[in-house]
């Protein structure tokens, strides 16, 4: 059985949704990928899936739905609250059909409001076998009896909820406790009219390590000595051969998962601890000693994809046999939970694609799971709708989750190239600053006053260094290009007290973000203890700004040096602060003109550092030439130690260098 066709209106965050689900060129259904933002109404998509899964067995089984005094229990309450805004009824369609045939096997209908049937079958062109009960809130399953008995028997139908968890070992209650119970497997009696394969599922590891047992001791055999040689007993070599490979195909899961080729063992009944381990193949050696020993995600992967083959052993034994001939509807609420990035793009694709009978309608937030899909099986192979109106995404629209992905390894990249950087040899205390020019600040500055008279013995004895780096932009490469704002700055505080550092790390912000001074300032200090030996401090409003405290670095300088000119390809350009222009960005001499109004107004000292929105030009210069200097040449020119800035005065730099001088005297931790 598979899906045929979908059809929502007017439910929760949907308005109108109709889709037709397709099959490849060998006839298999293609994976559906439901993707959309928060509150787009995926999960709202699936919850009729899965509600017309619970109405079928309902129908067959007498425990696939809980009961009451009233009755029995809705997986998915009929709710008129649910109907969109303005609208008089809301509906769920669903059309199943026969895996290798057009013909409708069952249809599915939810609906509550005023929608009659003469307007449903008018608008959709759908006739429903069985339109009795059509009433103002119901639903309905237009199936015999006969017909869901022979699916439910050869076909799976699962979902796994973003509930799913498994509990780890040290939560009690697993098999290496009770050994009695688990050390042998068990034989599970049978009822007639009652499902075995629970359609919701979770915490299912107890149940996939007994069925592993009686996979196990299926694929093992009795050996016999006739006549001075050995010999099979009791069972054929070829029954044997055959019921070793479902083994191997739940080995493939975890090969795939583990990214090594490894097999299932048993310890003897006298072995304390675990009766099941895993090996690796190549070494022959015990990779894992217990399913507990997994990952999360890990363990998440391998319980979802084995429950599949254990569900269908359980309808076929020989299913278990043959991956690519398991039939079914598998839903998946958000499949990238607990899966690191890897697991994500390379696994969880690949454990897909061994089961190209199983209909899988899959919600995802995960740009590279989606990518994983379009390498492991191509575009043409699986089918992208976008929430809330199920649009069909084409190949130019993948590019979107592309960049994304592309977005995040470049961000994998910045991290380790931080890591690199920081985590060196040298015992000196490391200065970390917010931005690119405000380590060349700092560095000159402290050259400069470790030379005055007064000062030079005092901070000759801050031995430090500096976290050297270029933008992100720059064209040279001579130093790491990074990108380092104030949030980043946050960011690593956290990441790096983690754990205990071999030197002392002061990350040092602007103070122009008041957000960030309160994360990375503490109150009644002057800088803020992390732990480990990593500390943050915001810039000191040195006296000259006390009333503009949002300042960056440069505001340490007075407003003169701030002006200081500097000529660049014949062109004099220098610093411009905002409260030089009035509001409409014109000069208080009404000679220049700033394009950049935001931040002009009387008593505004943001910075103007010429970039493409943050020009001055003059007001009679036709070609405008920009005259505003770039931060970081006016940086360069007071690090290198142009001739125009001999005469700078560092004085209040003192206030940042006097509180790393305080942190490097303190004890380390």
């Amino acid at each position: 059985m598979q899906i045929k066709r979908i059809i929502n209106k007017y439910i929760g965050p949907i308005k109108e949704v109709d889709v037709k689900l397709d099959k490849n060129d060998k006839g298999n259904p293609k994976p559906i990928l439901i993707v959309g933002e928060n509150g787009s109404g995926k999960t709202t998509l699936i919850s009729n899936i899965v509600d017309a899964f619970y109405e079928m067995a309902r129908l067959i089984y007498n425990n696939a739905v809980e009961k009451s005094e009233e009755g029995y229990q809705y997986y998915k309450a009929i709710t008129p609250v649910e109907i969109n805004i303005g609208q008089e009824y809301m509906l769920s369609y669903i059309e199943f059909s026969k895996e290798n045939s057009e013909d409708i096997l069952c249809q599915y209908i939810f609906k509550s409001g005023n929608l009659s049937y003469d307007e449903f079958s008018k608008q959709t062109n759908i006739h429903l076998t069985n339109n009795n009960s059509w009433k103002k809130s119901f639903k309905n399953i237009s199936a015999t009896k006969e017909t869901l008995q022979n699916e439910f028997d050869n076909n799976i139908f699962c979902y796994f909820g973003p509930d799913r968890y498994e509990k780890p070992q040290w939560m009690g209650e697993k098999y290496y406790n009770n050994l009695d119970e688990y050390s042998h497997p068990t034989v599970k009696a049978r009822f007639n009219g009652e499902l075995e394969t629970p359609i919701a599922i979770k915490n299912v590891t107890t149940e996939i390590l007994q069925w592993l047992l009686d996979v196990i001791v299926d694929s093992r055999t009795d050996i016999v000595e006739e006549k001075g040689e050995l010999k099979v007993a009791h069972v054929t070599i070829q029954d044997l051969l055959q019921l070793g490979i479902a083994r191997n195909n739940v080995e493939k899961v975890m090969s795939e998962i583990l990214g090594k080729e490894v097999y299932f063992g048993l310890n003897f009944r006298s072995a304390r601890g675990s009766r099941f381990n895993i090996f690796e193949k190549q070494s022959q050696r015990v990779l894992l000693p217990t399913l507990d020993a997994l990952s999360t995600g890990q363990s998440a992967l391998f319980n979802m994809f084995t429950t599949i083959i254990r569900y269908a052993d359980i309808n076929n034994i020989n299913k278990s046999i043959k991956l690519d001939e398991i039939q079914g509807i598998v839903v998946i609420d958000e499949i990238e939970l607990h899966l690191h990035s890897k697991l994500q793009r390379e696994v969880l694709p690949k454990l897909i694609k061994l089961f190209p009978k199983v209909q899988f309608i899959i919600t995802t937030h995960s740009p590279l799971f989606l990518l994983g899909m379009d390498e492991q099986l191509g575009k043409e192979q699986y089918v992208i709708y976008q929430m809330p109106t199920a649009d069909r995404i084409s190949a130019e629209s993948f590019s979107e989750f592309q960049r994304a992905y592309i977005y995040m390894t470049n961000t994998e990249k910045y991290r380790n190239e931080i890591k690199n950087a920081i985590n060196s040899n040298s015992e000196k205390t490391l200065i970390v600053t917010e931005g690119a020019t405000d380590w060349r600040h700092l560095k000159a500055a402290l050259k400069n006053l470790s030379e005055l008279e007064n000062d030079s013995y005092e901070y000759q004895l801050l031995d430090v260094e500096f976290l050297q780096y270029n933008p992100k932009n720059s064209k040279k490469n001579d130093l790491l290009k990074l990108d380092m704002s104030c949030t980043h700055l946050v960011t690593m505080c956290e990441e790096f007290a983690k754990v205990k550092q071999v030197r002392k790390i002061i990350f040092i912000a602007d103070a122009d973000d008041k957000n960030t001074c309160k994360q990375l300032s503490q109150n009644g200090s002057k800088f803020k203890t992390w732990g480990n030996n990593v500390y943050s401090a915001v810039l000191p409003i040195p006296k000259h700004r006390k009333e503009t405290p949002e300042i960056c670095i440069e505001h340490y300088y007075t407003d003169k040096d701030l002006q200081t000119p500097i000529v660049i390809n014949g062109i004099e350009r220098r610093i411009y602060m905002g409260g030089e222009f009035d509001n409409l960005g014109l000069s208080l001499d009404k000679k220049l003109m700033c394009i950049d109004r935001n931040s002009c107004g009387q008593g505004k000292i943001r910075i103007i550092d010429g970039q493409s929105d943050k020009r001055v030009f003059r007001i009679e210069d036709e070609s405008k030439e920009n005259l505003a200097l770039p931060k970081m040449d006016f940086a360069e020119a007071i690090y290198n130690l142009k001739e125009e800035m001999k005469n700078i005065d560092f004085t209040e730099f003192h206030l940042i260098f006097d509180i790393i001088k305080e942190i490097q005297e303190s004890p380390m931790e």
